[in-house]
């Protein structure tokens, strides 16, 4: 296993490139996030210090265990950063042991771990079965929505001890995560997944400077990258490079296009923009709302230049007859491709940096763009798929557990996030002054959708009313079948009490 996290520490440092970001507000009908602006956020971080522990009683719990389950050996979402079995030199991996070394001595307690592939399986038999040996669960969002909708993890929302408000938490993941005011899951700084959650743009500057094309940076400083002045960049860039009168792989375009429900770019532009899939209520009840004409004028936008084959180009088509072999999946081996300055834009969370670190052309990383300049804040759509916490129904040990992790939180704040961001990413990996400044802007400005954790099937009528053009109809065909998997869900959830 040390060889695993020696590889993954230089890895995985990357990930916090997505992470380090201010925030977002509301207004409109733009997400009701509570993040601040990166002004605010930037304020927040200087005032913010180590010297502001949590204020929790001095407590001796006599070497008590306690153990988490945390994914790992999955084929994909592991999480390194909860547990590690022992120092190996590498500075993350280290941070994460002094860390949870720092937690056993501040309570005298014992930490242990359950490192499996599908925590959430395990915590479900467990729990059924009345096994109370482990106290907290990080795994995928998609997989806890299945065992919440089993009951087998506890509303957190009153958890002692816990202050979600605090910036070792994320804020705004208090009211996107809710569900009939109730919480369910929680992204902390103990572990550095949620920072990889957010998808954003990576750009080419070779790219940019060869067609005279304004830098991203310059319309962030100037208040005014939007989607305006962001598609006619990705519809300039068309080259026929080896001259065979076909457009595909060999040659240069705008963007390296997703197609589809699951991470299709359109979906990432709609969040981006303010639409929201689901909107709480005053009673905390999720209501459908991304049915207005500024989601069908998006589309149209988008629509005319993403279908435009000569400036994007998609992965499938990326892919189409190429040896991939060497490669873990077609999406990392198109992913090569923009390495190898194919690509003006491409559009993917901080894991892919790997993939760049050795990039001949220097690239830059930038903010998804707003839908005009009369809005305030940027917003980033979160992988349905990362890790997060909850707490198990079987815990009945709330009050400790409450109090370690949040002195467990403030501790990792300070101490694995530093470590990951400023040394391995800042020092090691980040070539950009700028990039770090939009890294900030992404953090705080994490949004986290209901409809997709939940499987509710928003982002399947979104993406079939984009291919279609038609929001309209689209939407009418599947109202009733999203209102009903909405219905299902609260009273299912209301029924535990």
């Amino acid at each position: 296993m040390n060889s695993i996290y020696r590889i993954f520490s230089a890895f995985l440092a990357v990930v916090i490139l997505t992470a380090i970001i201010a925030g977002c507000g509301s207004e409109g009908d733009e997400p009701d996030a509570t993040a601040a602006s990166a002004e605010t956020t930037a304020e927040t971080a200087e005032e913010t210090t180590e010297s502001d522990e949590p204020d929790l009683p001095d407590i001796d719990l006599e070497g008590k265990e306690y153990q988490f389950l945390v994914r790992f050996g999955s084929n994909a979402y592991n999480d390194f950063w909860v547990y590690v079995e022992e120092m190996n030199g590498e500075v993350v991996n280290d941070a994460v042991f002094e860390r949870n070394r720092a937690v056993e001595e501040r309570f005298n307690i014992n930490i242990t771990a359950v490192l499996t592939p599908e925590p959430n399986d395990y915590a479900t038999k467990s729990v059924l079965a009345g096994d109370d040996s482990f106290s907290a669960v990080w795994d995928s969002k998609t997989s806890i929505a299945n065992g919440i909708q089993k009951h087998i993890y506890l509303d957190i929302s009153n958890l002692p001890y816990a202050d979600f408000f605090a910036p070792y938490w994320d804020k705004n993941a208090v009211e996107q995560l809710s569900i009939a005011n109730s919480l369910y899951m929680m992204p902390s700084d103990i572990s550095m997944m949620n920072l990889t959650a957010a998808r954003f743009l990576y750009f080419n500057k070779r790219i940019l400077e060869n067609y005279g094309l304004k830098s991203p940076y310059e319309y962030v400083a100037d208040d005014c990258w939007t989607l305006d002045n962001f598609l006619p960049m990705v519809s300039a860039v068309s080259a026929d490079l080896d001259g065979d009168g076909k457009m595909a792989r060999g040659d240069e375009f705008g963007m390296l296009r997703e197609d589809g429900s699951a991470n299709g770019n359109i979906l990432y532009f709609l969040v981006a923009s303010g639409i929201r899939a689901t909107t709480n209520d005053e009673d905390g009840i999720p209501q459908l709302s991304f049915y207005n004409d500024k989601t069908q004028t998006i589309m149209d936008k988008v629509a005319v230049v993403f279908k435009d084959e000569t400036c994007t180009i998609d992965y499938v088509r990326c892919s189409d007859g190429a040896d991939y072999s060497q490669f873990a999946h077609l999406f990392e081996y198109c992913r090569s491709l923009f390495a190898a300055g194919r690509f003006l834009f491409v559009q993917n969370g901080c894991f892919v940096t790997i993939q760049f670190s050795d990039m001949e052309d220097d690239y830059g990383i930038v903010p998804n763009p707003k839908y005009d300049e009369n809005q305030k804040e940027y917003y980033h759509r979160t992988d349905p798929f990362n890790a997060l916490l909850a707490i198990p129904s079987t815990n009945a040990d709330l009050e400790n557990t409450g109090m370690i992790l949040e002195w467990m939180s403030w501790k990792s704040h300070y101490t694995v996030l530093p470590a990951y961001y400023e040394t391995t990413i800042k020092l090691k990996r980040q070539r950009d002054d700028t990039a770090m400044e939009m890294l900030d802007i992404i953090k705080g400005s994490m949004y986290y959708e209901i409809a997709d954790i939940f499987g509710l099937g928003m982002s399947d009528v979104i993406w079939n009313s984009y291919k279609s053009g038609d929001l309209a109809s689209t939407y009418a065909k599947s109202e009733k079948s999203m209102q009903k998997k909405i219905d299902k869900l609260v009273e299912n959830l209301l029924s535990a009490g």
